[in-house]
């Protein structure tokens, strides 16, 4: 490494999301000094011990050119070595990526191939250009279009989503009819918008993890989803093992040339031996089972945003077997699911006896034992569903509405020129 980690300084993206908060539990333990901006001065990831500074910044999916301006501003104040784009951010990052390059580290895929996975309709495009194994996909534009589509069970997704939002499941004909309803609602059948009508599979839900230093896998990380979380994310893992997902990574790693993290979701059958991929996340995702299992993606980002090669050394990958879980995400999504507060209340007697997901299962999001002012947003949000479990929607939907990457967001970064 070029330099300890207790003199490189760190410029996190944003800190509300789950992401930003599990790679501070990475990084921090390390030395890093961890600055964060935010539009939320309450933002999880403020209350940490391996915080140094937090600054408050303009909302990315309502403004993201007062948000590049804020970055681009705070580069130029003072001193950091990394940028690191956390989350949805790294989509605007990485179309201005030649101007933030000359100010600060960042290791990211250039956008014309970025963009490419960041979309689920042109994701789709690519899988079937190589190979890889998807569901069947294809893409729409009118209402007329999804109501004829009658193989149930199947999914309707936007290409641009964060955290599930623009994802509905359909397993029948009423439940199609509600879709298309929201979808006409907001304006998606203009004949102009992608609309992704995408089979379901059958499988266990899986996520894997990695990061490539131009076009090489240098780090991958695989999990089965043991509880669902809110808009379908893992709110309790196991790591897990699967060597195909590895060489199919490797393959689109090759093929768009990758450099920086990339997450895959995928549906994995034990019986057959073979994944399916549903989509992609261009950026780090929580992190915390990789680290626990041996392999710190977060900290490979950082050394590889500054110059650091590891193309001389052996890919590396978590061990299987380790079990994590966020209390308060599964807590929020028991709440969201079922708005009863007997229902919060037994989930949280099951993480305080170590029954359920949370036996053998160490905490994740909020590590209280390694980051004790951790305890503070946990403590509160768990308050305020056992007084009112219909906060639930509003709590999360909060932190999501400032980093989402919205159609106007996406095509207000797509219009920014990168001199």
């Amino acid at each position: 490494m070029h330099a300890a980690p207790e003199s490189i300084s760190i410029l996190f993206s944003e800190g509300s999301s789950l992401s930003a908060r599990q790679a501070i539990s990475a990084l921090g333990p390390l030395g890093y000094r961890i600055d964060v901006c935010d539009p939320n001065r309450l933002c999880m990831s403020r209350f940490s011990r391996f915080l140094r500074r937090f600054y408050r910044s303009p909302s990315l999916g309502k403004d993201p050119k007062a948000y590049f301006d804020f970055i681009l501003d705070r580069l130029t104040k003072e001193r950091y070595d990394v940028l690191l784009p956390v989350h949805e951010q790294a989509f605007l990052f990485a179309r201005m990526q030649r101007t933030l390059q000359t100010k600060v580290g960042l290791a990211l895929t250039p956008f014309d191939q970025f963009k490419l996975l960041q979309s689920k309709a042109t994701f789709a495009q690519v899988m079937a250009e190589i190979g890889i194994p998807q569901p069947a996909t294809r893409v729409v534009h009118s209402r007329a279009e999804i109501e004829a589509e009658t193989h149930f069970p199947y999914y309707v997704k936007l290409p641009y989503s964060t955290a599930g939002r623009g994802v509905w499941p359909v397993t029948d004909a009423s439940e199609r009819s509600l879709v298309i309803q929201e979808l006409e609602k907001e304006g998606h059948f203009d004949g102009q918008n992608e609309i992704i009508i995408q089979a379901g599979v059958q499988g266990v839900q899986c996520q894997a993890q990695a990061v490539f230093e131009h076009g090489r896998l240098i780090a991958c990380h695989c999990t089965s989803q043991r509880s669902v979380g809110v808009g379908g994310s893992q709110s309790a893992r196991l790591s897990v093992d699967h060597p195909i997902v590895r060489t199919h990574l490797s393959r689109i790693g090759e093929h768009l040339g990758w450099h920086a993290a990339l997450t895959m979701d995928y549906f994995y059958d034990p019986a057959t031996i073979q994944p399916v991929f549903i989509e992609a996340n261009p950026r780090l995702v929580e992190s915390i089972n990789a680290v626990l299992s041996g392999v710190n993606l977060p900290d490979i980002l950082v050394r590889l945003s500054l110059g650091e090669s590891f193309k001389q050394t052996p890919v590396q990958c978590g061990r299987p077997g380790v079990r994590t879980h966020s209390l308060l995400a599964t807590i929020l999504s028991r709440a969201l699911a079922t708005g009863s507060r007997t229902q919060v209340a037994a989930e949280l007697l099951q993480a305080l006896t170590g029954h359920g997901v949370y036996e053998d299962s160490a905490e994740d999001l909020t590590p209280c034992r390694l980051d004790l002012p951790s305890i503070v947003p946990l403590s509160v949000v768990m308050m305020r569903l056992l007084v009112r479990p219909g906060l639930a929607r509003r709590l999360s939907s909060q932190a999501v509405a400032d980093y989402s990457l919205t159609p106007r967001a996406v095509r207000t970064i797509c219009d920014l020129v990168d001199i």
